[in-house]
Parts: structure tokens; sequence; C-alpha cells
């Protein structure tokens, strides 16, 4: 019987070619987060998908359902899901997000620093205004969470001449940072930085890790960026302090609700820059993700599900 996959992504078709070349008797469907599938959702053997489409609903009609590969590196939006069957392989994107994490959290930190949504008011209205900007060089970052992203960020931002803390519950030597401290030293060090960058993986362990107490401890000067999950924030504790500007300001990415509602008070906070949740979707994302999933594809093929690459335990 022909295997079937489904790929569910916004982006679905750049995954054809690669995976119809490789393994040409695969049935491949294709189709869009919220569109209606193009498939019978019984007949799925594998699935590859961000999870942010993915509901209940979907996971029940997928009854012949073996594998899913999250094109994230977290699967937390699967492990989410009560119907997701435990017989079910789960693979992750894990390894590839480094480069474009770190330079998203580059520009996030510049983009509220500089106060870039200003500069682009200045130009619509042609009006020319000199400023002078922050440096980089010689500040502090912490970073919450401590993985292969974190990492790629840590050495990138200590090559433009910060001292870089980590933050983990299994505090190490890690290349790229100054330091790893345990995560109950989240507020301590929060005091002393200018930049707080959220990279936190989903998880219940992680919900409202940066509450009122490390929000209340960061300097009138600093920022937080927030790369990792949107329920890993306090939001109500983070509107306050940003509407008495107790920060500077916040740049962020995720938040509890995605789309973020149009009368969201996020929206409206001058000190604040938004993203769509795009930090880790870059456009070279299947070339980069694609080498993970046809050896993974390979291996599932031939039965040796235990060679395959970034398999969760659960």
């Amino acid at each position: 019987m022909t295997t079937q996959v489904l790929v569910l992504d916004h982006n679905a078709e750049d995954y054809l070619p690669a995976l119809g070349r490789s393994f040409p008797d695969l049935h491949i469907h294709c189709s869009h987060p919220g569109d209606e599938l193009r498939a019978n959702p019984a007949e799925i053997e594998v699935l590859i998908a961000f999870g942010l489409g993915v509901n209940d609903d979907l996971m029940r009609s997928m009854t012949a359902l073996k594998w899913i590969h999250s094109l994230a590196t977290g699967v937390d939006y699967f492990l989410r899901l009560p119907s997701l069957p435990k017989r079910v392989l789960l693979t992750s994107g894990r390894g590839i997000h480094g480069p474009p994490m770190r330079e998203t959290v580059l520009f996030l930190m510049q983009a509220v620093s500089r106060k870039v949504t200003s500069i682009a008011a200045n130009r619509q209205e042609h009006r020319w205004e000199r400023r002078r900007w922050p440096l980089l060089s010689g500040k502090m970052a912490v970073i919450a969470g401590v993985g292969i992203s974190s990492t790629a960020t840590a050495g990138l931002l200590k090559a433009l001449g910060m001292r870089v803390v980590g933050v983990s519950r299994t505090p190490r030597e890690v290349a790229g940072f100054d330091a790893v401290v345990h995560f109950d030293q989240l507020a301590k060090v929060a005091a002393e930085t200018d930049y707080l960058i959220d990279m936190l993986p989903g998880g219940p362990h992680n919900v409202g890790a940066v509450g009122k107490t490390v929000l209340a401890a960061m300097k009138p000067s600093a920022y937080f960026i927030n790369v990792g999950r949107g329920d890993t924030v306090d939001d109500a504790a983070l509107v306050e302090c940003l509407r008495e500007k107790r920060i500077a300001g916040a740049a962020l990415d995720v938040f509890r609700q995605e789309p973020l509602p149009p009368d969201d008070p996020f929206w409206h906070l001058p000190n604040v820059f938004i993203t769509s949740h795009t930090a880790g979707y870059f456009e070279e994302y299947a070339e980069h993700a694609l080498p993970i999933i046809l050896d993974n594809m390979q291996h599932y093929r031939n039965g040796h599900f235990e060679k395959m690459l970034n398999l969760v335990k659960r």
C-alpha cells in the first residue's frame, strides 16, 4: 500500500520536489493551514507540519497516522493535543534554527533600542531627525534557555562585544556564554542586564517564567526580547511594566494567542516592537529542513525507527 504523506504548511509545496525525487512511490499531499484538506485524513500515515494548524479534531481523524515530523524545534504544539496517540513516532527539526534565531534576536534588539518604528514614521512624514543610538558593545545580555539557538545567539552577541549570561535548569559551561546560572537566579541576573532575551521552550515548567518578580527587577534602561513561547511571559505584568515605562521597551515575536488580536494592548504600546512569530521562519527553510526529513524518511521506510534523528521520547 502506498504511503500517504501530508505536508501541512503555508509553503508546503517547497518540500514536494525533493521528497518526490528521493521517494517516488510516496503519495504526497500538500495543504495550507486553514484550508480544506485535499486528502482523506484517515489515510494519512506521515504528517509533516509546524503544528500550529493541527488541532484535536484533525488528529482524531488521522486514524492511520504513524509518524509526525515537526518542522519546528519544539514539539509542544503536538504534545499538548490530548488525542495524540502514544503509538505515533514524533521527530523534530532540532538543529537548523541557530542561524535564523541569532539573526532575528539581533534584529529585534536593534529594532526596539534604535526605535525603528519612529524612524519609519519619519520617512513617511519626510522628517529628517538625527539622534544618537545605543551601542550593543559593552552591554550585558541574559538569555533564558540554553540550547542550540541560544548558544548560536550567545556567540554572535559575544562577537559584538557583549557580556552574555545564560539561565538554565542545568547550569554548565557552554561555549559563547560568559556564565550559565541556575534558573532560580533569573531575577538576580535580570536586575543586572541590559537585554533580557527569552528563548525558553514551551512546556508547563516554563509557563509564566518571566513574571512580576523578574520584570520588577529589570533596570529602567533595559529591554525585553521574546522569541521563545508566548506563554512563558505574564502578559498582564509585562503590559503594566511597559505602560509605566519601568523598562525601556520590548520586542515580541511570540504571544499566548496567535494571531495577536487587533485589540490586544501590545499593539498600542509605543515602546513595543512586534513581529508575527517569524523568528525561525526564513526563506530557505525547506532547504535546511529537508536533510533531516529525507534521512528520517529512509529510516522510517526501512523500519529502523531507532535511527531516526531528533526522535522524541514520551
